[in-house]
């Protein structure tokens, strides 16, 4: 009997492993992909509060530069975030939402670096004075 118990042990392990690789290739590798080719769309057309944030660089301290990097990393993903939120309610707008559909349709490079926010558009400058008011 054990050698049973250990074959529908490894059974049970392989189709749960073809279940997970399924729904992994139906709905989640779509998202990845559509992230991907959205993130990469905003790193080569920053929105222009990235550029000013990285064109201060050069002129900033070591310390400044860690802190412009990271509130880069999170604008960026901000700004991802609300590109793929956008993407996934004109997806919805049709009908019933199908992962595929996200994937295939290409993003508008002009409508991502076109993406600002209010609520930093208006934090941003202060950001950059509470920069270089601690490096001087």
């Amino acid at each position: 009997m054990p050698a049973i118990d250990r074959r529908i042990e490894q059974d049970a392990a392989e189709i749960m492993e073809l279940i997970a690789q399924n729904l992994h290739g139906k709905y989640v590798a779509p998202f990845e992909e559509a992230i991907k080719s959205r993130g990469e769309i905003l790193n080569q057309n920053p929105p222009p509060e990235i550029a000013l944030l990285s064109a201060l660089k050069p002129f900033v301290d070591d310390t400044c530069c860690t802190l412009i990097d990271k509130l880069v990393s999170s604008y960026s993903m901000a700004t991802l975030a609300k590109v793929m939120a956008e993407d996934l309610a004109h997806s919805r707008g049709g009908g019933n939402m199908h992962p595929m559909d996200l994937a295939s349709r290409k993003p508008n490079s002009d409508s991502i670096s076109g993406m600002q926010f209010s609520t930093l558009g208006i934090l941003l400058p202060l950001i950059i004075l509470l920069i270089f008011v601690e490096t001087q």
